[in-house]
């Protein structure tokens, strides 16, 4: 493994996640307070957002393939700054709007927590499975979701103390730092030799499971907090204090990742962390007792999040090196897409008496999502690793 090249790419992310902290909590008081829009109107920009990251996703994920590594990191990396950038030159509607769809500023996009990498994750994932073994992949892939998700508070904070030019300056300054910071990287020169997909089976099967995991989230994660204001009256100071619980035990649960893997196995760790939110989203609306309620809310982050880098590093084990862009891009854009697609369709439901089938809904999509993975990645399904054998 190539150590300085894997410090580069993690104090970049961590620089990237900083900016992007600092955008997520400065954007919606500029849009509601300095531009005066609707929610409606925040909430259709941040559904075109998450849209727009999907298909950049894909692109810069063609281009780690087909084009190189480090020069799809710098064009991907460089949107972000160039989106703060955008915000320094006037307050209106024409450029939040584009700054949004750049940057991937969205609730179920790029800055979902302002940690997840948005449209370079492809580029990145792909980087770490060139750099390491297929033992230690997890370790680092999980790592740097760690760190990511850290800046990324840490900018949150930051941000919520700053004037909004400080924090547009900051911001596109951490952005630019984030860029630079891949120059000196010394990464494998891997270009595939067509467009054509060798492993198009395996790229087809996660692609759908990662197109379910991305409806079952978007149909109740952000609805976790109105549920709350609707059921329970908590004040925005109390959610302010249980959402922090939930999102650092999510950050601090990925550091288990790697030991869950050896200890369960890829499909082993899907099925106990998936699996245990189809039950607890399915009784989360009825649960009615506040302290039941909040421990769901807290635990459920983290058990969606621990299979991540699991799932990722034995995704890129299954494909050849030159094919492990495009697999993350359109993983993501199917896991985002459909993200969208899902607040979409639950929205309607939590105005009136029906707020609970998009629970239940919940559970069926991700009942149905485990099932997939024991059929498409189980012993004798037809899919190996390119680098070990997937067990259960």
């Amino acid at each position: 493994m190539k150590v300085g090249s894997m410090f580069y790419l993690n104090a970049s992310r961590v620089c990237r996640s900083a900016a992007a902290g600092i955008i997520m909590i400065v954007y919606p008081y500029l849009m509601l307070k300095g531009l005066h829009v609707s929610v409606v109107f925040l909430g259709l920009i941040y559904t075109a957002a998450a849209l727009a990251t999907a298909l950049l996703g894909v692109a810069l994920g063609y281009a780690t393939d087909l084009w190189g590594r480090k020069e799809s990191l710098i064009l991907g990396s460089i949107l972000l700054p160039i989106s703060s950038a955008l915000l320094l030159f006037g307050i209106n509607v024409p450029l939040t709007v584009a700054a949004a769809l750049l940057g991937g500023i969205s609730s179920t996009g790029s800055m979902a927590g302002g940690g997840v990498g948005g449209a370079v994750a492809p580029v990145q994932s792909s980087i770490i499975a060139d750099l390491t073994k297929r033992e230690e992949r997890t370790v680092y892939i999980s790592l740097l979701s760690f760190i990511g998700n850290l800046a990324a508070s840490a900018g949150f904070v930051i941000g919520g103390f700053m004037t909004v030019e400080e924090a547009l300056y900051g911001a596109t300054v951490l952005g630019i730092l984030s860029v630079l910071l891949v120059l000196p990287m010394d990464l494998p020169k891997i270009r595939a030799s067509s467009f054509k997909l060798k492993h198009g089976g395996v790229v087809g099967k996660f692609s759908i499971t990662g197109l379910l995991n991305g409806l079952s989230q978007g149909l109740v994660t952000p609805f976790l907090i109105p549920f709350f204001i609707v059921a329970y009256d908590l004040s925005r100071s109390q959610m302010g204090i249980y959402g922090t619980i939930g999102s650092l035990l999510a950050t601090f649960t990925l550091l288990v990742a790697p030991r869950l893997e050896r200890w369960l196995g890829f499909l082993g760790t899907v099925y106990v962390t998936r699996g245990a939110t189809v039950l607890m989203m399915g009784v989360f609306p009825f649960v009615r007792v506040l302290w039941g309620s909040l421990l769901i809310y807290v635990l459920y982050p983290s058990l969606r999040v621990v299979s991540i880098p699991v799932t990722q590093s034995a995704m890129m084990g299954m494909v050849d090196a030159d094919e492990r862009g495009r697999i993350n891009g359109l993983n993501q854009s199917s896991r985002l897409g459909f993200s969208a697609l899902g607040t979409a369709v639950a929205t309607p439901f939590f105005d009136g008496s029906l707020l609970y089938l998009p629970f239940l809904a919940y559970s069926v999509t991700m009942a149905f999502n485990v099932y997939l993975y024991r059929k498409f990645f189980r012993v004798g399904a037809g899919v190996k690793s390119r680098e070990a054998h997937v067990q259960e």
